[in-house]
């Protein structure tokens, strides 16, 4: 709108510029696109004449008519010994044309337009062609304007003159020859005013009469209403329509429900607007079919009551004139239309408005189609100016049925007029359309809602289905095809469920096999030795060397029995996984204590701590949470045997953060510069039982994993050639 305001006050001055232009210096350029286009007619005029002429020295009717008749703007009469013998079109008041030089353009005022002409030898005729330039009818109104002719481009107040003016632009043939002169033209006012000398007329009145519209100026005005309020409901759902494309990128990516809204929304907008359209062109027709019907009628009355009245006439001439106009206005107001009477030549004999003819405003020749075609009867469109008008023939007939002359009735078909029977269609149209479109979009956003909250509902039990929860089933009770998909949701859950029991049986009798395996393995080891020790007891039973192996033997047994007792303790405490009890937890003060557990260890590896001694909190289980520093120290610890320069670094911060997320977190990392983890065990090293020692059970680094993740923290290590690193993540309290 602001933009509207800034362009307002510059496109106010450009139209005044360009009106003192076309009033002070406009008329030079308008004379040279007059003089351009005018040329160019010519050219294209002597071609056609050229043409003509060979058909009217062939005797081709045929190719004379098609020639003549191609809507080009250009008029062709054709005038022999006897007057005219042909002519293209009946709305140039040519009535009287005086014959000049041959094959040369000359200027020509005729009653009701101005023309420039060229005549043509051709045999026994003479050819004149004509190409009108402006109107000029001696009244004006709001319909019958004296505008330049198309495809010609002036002000309608530009003035043709023969003569050569002063202030005059002078336009010209192609050789020089001067043809007119435009300027505006002075004072006058050739309007005709209500009432004046045409009153009786009835198929031209309106040309020559004001009209009282206020009648349909209320109605006008509830056409406007219903129209606007719907074009404002069209251009609504249109924008809603648009930044719903935008919102979701594209018709594919949006809702079900949202997708079907708008194509019934389209389609109804669609088939609305095809319908109204349809129906306002039909109503428009039907009115001039029915007004065309009507005129039909009424011509064949009136050639019914001529023909009684001319019961013996053999022949019309401009005898019967007098007679003739009297009667046909004595049947114009008994029929309420003009009626027009010509001869056997096409030349007018009577008329119920002779001063249509006297004023030049129409032409005294019949339609050429009636006549040449030999069609006497029909119905057709002629024209005053560029207003159109149909024009119903027929024959004049005698007593005798022989054809005498031709009858015309007009019928001036106002475009006010039809737009005003269009009007009341779309008075009583509108409403009921405006009222069922809005009820119609209405039910189509219900059904679409009804119809997409069944796949809402089964998508939100689709995402919490759990596998072995309960009530995973769907329950809907409609024979649908929402129905069906609901039914094989259900089977298919069925059947997901029995497969899921069916493999977690499979897995925990595979992991009790596993582990079966691993402690009979574990247990397996010692007792061979065991066995082995014992049977040499029994062969040194009572033998001298009996008490020493004995001594020496029994150190083995205890140590084998107390390893078989680890493997037990190891066992036990992985089955039993005990619940982890978070709270909020001085991790720094239990690293410390851990670690210097293996200050003194065995292999004299050093264990360096870099961190605070107490004062870390963070969330975690006070007592298993030892046991996960242990259990990675102790790892630590086996990777670096029979290493000479073997080092341990417990390293603690503080302000970390959780792996890929913004929890705050106290990072604790325990680093080591043995071999490393091989590529072939990295994948392994928190599964149970696995381990890559030829001691152990290979259940710290499970049971250590599931004590830090039950505390919601992470555990994870890096490994190379040159070392590992472990990284446990526990959370900090908000």
């Amino acid at each position: 709108m602001r933009n509207y305001y800034k362009i307002l006050p510059l496109s106010l001055c450009f139209w005044v510029f360009v009106l003192l232009f076309t009033s002070c210096g406009g008329v030079e350029q308008q004379a040279s696109r007059v003089c351009r286009t005018l040329l160019q007619r010519q050219l294209y005029a002597e071609i056609q004449m050229d043409k003509v002429s060979q058909a009217l020295l062939a005797h081709d009717v045929d190719s004379l008519w098609v020639l003549t008749q191609q809507n080009d703007g250009i008029l062709y009469y054709v005038f022999g010994q006897d007057g005219l013998l042909y002519w293209s079109d009946n709305w140039l008041s040519a009535d009287y044309v005086e014959l000049f030089a041959y094959d040369k353009w000359q200027y020509v005022r005729f009653d009701n337009a101005h023309a420039v002409c060229r005549w043509k030898d051709v045999g026994a005729v003479n050819l004149l062609v004509v190409i009108p330039i402006k109107y000029a009818y001696p009244v004006e109104n709001a319909e019958l304007r004296n505008r330049f002719v198309a495809p010609f481009r002036a002000d309608d107040d530009l003035e043709l003159s023969r003569l050569r003016k002063r202030d005059g632009r002078d336009v010209c043939s192609s050789d020089g020859t001067f043809l007119f002169s435009l300027d505006y033209k002075e004072g006058g006012d050739t309007r005709i005013r209500e009432g004046e000398s045409l009153a009786e007329s009835f198929s031209y009145q309106r040309l020559l009469t004001s009209e009282d519209k206020s009648k349909s100026a209320v109605q006008h005005a509830r056409v406007r209403l219903y129209f606007w309020l719907m074009l404002t409901i069209f251009l609504i759902f249109l924008v809603i329509g648009i930044v719903g494309l935008l919102r979701h990128h594209g018709f594919r990516n949006m809702p079900l429900s949202t997708r079907f809204q708008y194509c019934i929304v389209a389609l109804l907008m669609a088939s609305f607007l095809a319908i109204f359209m349809i129906a306002t062109v039909y109503v428009q027709r039907s009115y001039v079919q029915r007004q065309q019907s009507s005129q039909e009628e009424k011509c064949r009355y009136i050639q019914s009551s001529l023909k009684e009245l001319y019961f013996w006439d053999i022949s019309l001439s401009p005898h019967n004139t007098a007679g003739l106009n009297e009667d046909l206005r004595y049947l114009s107001f008994i029929y309420q239309t003009d009626i027009h009477v010509y001869d056997m030549r096409g030349n007018m004999i009577g008329t119920s408005t002779p001063v249509l003819f006297d004023k030049g405003l129409v032409s005294r020749h019949m339609s050429p189609e009636p006549y040449f075609k030999q069609t006497p009867t029909i119905t057709r469109n002629e024209r005053i100016g560029d207003l159109n008008y149909l024009s119903a023939y027929t024959e004049f007939m005698n007593g005798s049925d022989v054809q005498i002359g031709y009858i015309a009735v007009p019928l001036f078909l106002s475009h006010d007029k039809v737009v005003g029977e269009v009007d009341s269609y779309i008075a009583l149209l509108l409403p009921p359309y405006l009222i069922a479109l809005l009820l119609a979009l209405f039910v189509s956003f219900v059904m679409a809602r009804g119809l997409t909250s069944s796949f809402q509902h089964i998508a939100e039990r689709m995402s919490s289905f759990r596998i072995g929860g309960r009530n995973n089933h769907i329950e809907y009770a409609y024979n649908d095809e929402v129905g069906e998909l609901v039914g094989r949701y259900n089977e298919m859950v069925d059947q997901l469920e029995l497969s899921a029991e069916r493999l977690a049986r499979s897995e925990r009798e595979g992991a009790w096999r596993t582990m079966a395996r691993q402690i009979a393995h574990e247990i397996n080891n010692p007792l061979t030795p065991m066995r082995l020790t014992i049977q040499q007891l029994q062969r040194l039973k009572g033998t001298e060397r009996f008490d020493e192996y004995f001594s020496r033997s029994t150190g083995v047994l205890v140590s084998e029995i107390d390893r078989l007792s680890r493997i037990a303790s190891s066992f036990s405490t992985f089955a039993k996984m005990p619940e982890v009890h978070v709270s909020e937890v001085d991790v720094a003060a239990r690293l410390e204590a851990s670690i210097a557990l293996f200050r003194n260890n065995d292999a004299g590896v050093p264990i360096r701590y870099i961190g605070p001694d107490s004062g870390v909190m963070a969330l975690a289980d006070e007592e298993q949470i030892a046991q996960v520093f242990t259990n990675i120290v102790k790892n630590a610890l086996q990777a670096l045997e029979n290493q000479q320069d073997g080092d341990i670094i417990v390293i603690l911060k503080e302000d970390e953060t959780l792996p890929n997320t913004d929890i705050p977190a106290v990072e604790i990392s325990f680093s080591d510069n043995g071999p490393g983890i091989p590529d072939d065990f990295r994948e392994k090293i928190f599964v149970p039982n696995f381990t890559t020692k030829s001691t152990g059970s290979g259940l710290g680094l499970a049971i250590s994993k599931n004590i830090v993740e039950g505390c919601d923290g992470k555990i994870c290590f890096e490994t190379c050639e040159k070392g590992t690193n472990f990284f446990v993540y526990l959370r900090k309290k908000q």
